[in-house]
């Protein structure tokens, strides 16, 4: 009868645990199920508004000066019914940014029926080189040919035969103005350029030119004249923040008596940026003024470029929820027997007095304060350098206090360090289902957010060659410390908190503030549309790995989990770096 009895509980317990999993199964799918069916409402809301600007687009590869550059050509949708052919327009974006961040002018261009290839000249995004490469057959800059050399390409493709080959102009903004007036000056199928807060009037030297023998001439203060500009239109803020009105607007008039429209007024994200509607409107006007001899015969102008970008933060909102939730999830097939002993006694440690609590909480307070004055300390001495030496500060402590206790144990156990003993240490940290749950995690992250910006060109950020991924390397340390913290430091310090779930959400909200402070402390760099991203991709990593230590409590899992994301986002924002390195220090104050 007892051994019955016994049968019996033993299947009620199984029961029950079925149960338990069947539940925790549905609550996944139900959520999962909802975050798919918003995502794929805006998914479609934003195709179909995608359509009412162009039908698709295609990436152009191309080789340019010793470099392989990239681009973006858009179909458009609209029918142009009153002529036969289209316009064809190139934009060049402004230094730091790349192809695929600001959609204003792909979209409103082609809204209007034109081709629009948005261009990655020397040293942005995808494309390699540097913005200060010479060509080495004409001798002339780089990214004076990058608009010729795209042209041809583009003359050579199927889609060409569509094209207007006497409607055929160029919009850049900020340096990519710059590249458009170069590229106008010397190539006559460029007949009409637009140029928002172009930089036109500098010295070679000012932004590490070495080469000025050959840079020297092609300037735009020394190669733009009335002679070989035509139809010119500048577009800038009266107190544009980084270039000068005067020096460089007024300049560009003197030089070649363009039209030149100046911009008053606050605008989001500072003059320079030019982000208003009446900047996008007058030159579609001057496009169309020109090309059709008309201001009206293409239709009435609507500006909606910004409901594509709320709807494409919306979706990648939704895209991050969904690879958070697929983590958490997964990780809970990852768990150790040991790892839930140290959890079930994380939980009777919890059942502190309320002094305790206060103690702890104080000590959660005086550790940030401490970690982010090392940060801020180590900034204001060396600069930008300054916060990965503060990281390395972090992580040769660490390592140095971990690699004493070892050796403390292999003495207390009368034990030498040899090949066994390390067999054993990276047995310990790196488990095998760990490093299998790593690769998932990567996987996760990495996979929906490619798959997501190859269908939609916004956001795709990629390095322009594998070195760059090895160079990001150095950059280890960075992310390696604040996983330090957060895992060996602040973690510690919540174990009066009843259940796993809420010192996730206190160390989610500790890593918030902390990521608001190093956004501040480098708000500078800002104007790379990359280092946002990366901010914005490290914030979502520290959120998973939080889940996954949750579940875990594996240390290693958390390094190896971000190393592959991270490093592949810092190795895009060093390609930028790299390619624009000489300007860094002197672009301000032009």
């Amino acid at each position: 009868m007892g051994k019955n009895n016994t049968i019996i509980t033993n299947i009620v317990r199984v029961h029950s645990s079925m149960d338990n999993i069947s539940r925790e199964d549905i609550k996944f799918f139900r959520r999962i199920i909802i975050l798919i069916i918003f995502l794929t409402i805006s998914l479609t809301y934003l195709h179909v508004n995608k359509l009412q600007s162009y039908s698709r687009y295609e990436r152009v590869q191309f080789s340019s000066s010793g470099s392989l550059l990239y681009a973006n050509l858009y179909y458009p949708t609209k029918v142009i019914d009153f002529q036969d052919k289209r316009p064809l327009l190139i934009y060049c974006h402004g230094i730091g940014s790349q192809r695929d961040f600001d959609l204003r002018i792909p979209i409103e261009f082609s809204k209007r029926g034109f081709y629009l290839v948005s261009l990655d000249y020397h040293g942005h995004g995808e494309s390699g080189g540097t913005v200060i490469d010479i060509n080495p057959i004409t001798k002339r800059p780089a990214v004076a040919q990058a608009c010729s050399d795209l042209l041809d390409t583009l003359e050579k493709m199927p889609f060409y035969s569509n094209v207007n080959i006497s409607q055929i102009g160029l919009i850049g903004h900020s340096m990519g103005g710059m590249v458009v007036l170069m590229n106008q000056a010397l190539d006559s199928r460029f007949n009409i350029t637009v140029t928002w807060a172009p930089l036109v009037n500098f010295e070679p030297e000012q932004i590490g030119i070495i080469q000025t023998e050959y840079y020297n001439d092609y300037i735009p203060v020394n190669l733009i004249n009335a002679t070989n500009t035509n139809n010119l239109l500048v577009i800038m803020h009266i107190e544009d923040e980084m270039l000068n009105f005067t020096k460089n607007a007024i300049k560009a008039q003197e030089l070649t008596n363009c039209s030149v429209l100046p911009i008053t007024g606050p605008l989001i994200g500072g003059g320079h940026q030019l982000f208003t509607d009446i900047v996008l409107i007058e030159s579609i006007k001057w496009f169309e003024t020109y090309f059709f001899g008309s201001e009206t015969i293409n239709g009435p102008i609507h500006i909606t470029f910004i409901i594509n970008y709320v709807a494409l933060l919306f979706c990648m909102f939704l895209l991050f929820l969904i690879v958070l939730l697929l983590t958490s999830y997964t990780s809970r097939y990852f768990t150790y027997k040991n790892d839930k002993i140290e959890t079930e006694k994380d939980n009777k440690q919890s059942k502190y007095p309320r002094i305790r609590q206060s103690y702890q909480i104080a000590k959660i307070v005086i550790f940030t304060t401490m970690f982010l004055l090392n940060w801020l300390i180590f900034e204001r001495f060396f600069g930008l350098i300054g916060i990965f030496y503060a990281s390395l500060n972090i992580t040769v402590v660490y390592i140095l206090i971990k690699a004493l206790k070892y050796y403390d144990k292999l003495k207390r156990d009368q034990a030498k360090f040899g090949l066994t003993q390390f067999k054993e240490l990276l047995k310990s940290q790196f488990r095998l289902k760990h490093v299998i749950f790593a690769l998932f995690a990567s996987f996760y992250f990495i996979g929906i957010y490619t798959l997501f910006t190859f269908s939609y060109p916004f956001a795709f950020v990629w390095p322009s060659s594998f070195i760059q991924i090895v160079i990001a390397e150095v950059v280890f340390p960075v992310y390696f410390s604040i996983e330090i913290f957060y895992r060996k430091i602040i973690y510690p310090q919540l174990s009066f908190l009843k259940n796993e779930r809420k010192k996730s959400l206190w160390t989610i909200a500790i890593s918030l503030f902390i990521q608001t402070f190093l956004i501040s402390q480098t708000f500078s760099w800002f104007f790379f549309p990359s280092v946002i991203f990366t901010y914005a991709v490290y914030t979502v990593v520290i959120i998973q790995n939080t889940y996954i230590y949750e579940n875990t409590k594996s240390f290693s899992l958390t390094i190896l989990s971000s190393f592959n994301i991270i490093q592949f986002f810092f190795a895009t924002v060093i390609s930028s770096v790299l390619g624009i390195s000489t300007v860094l220090n002197s672009l301000l104050p032009i």
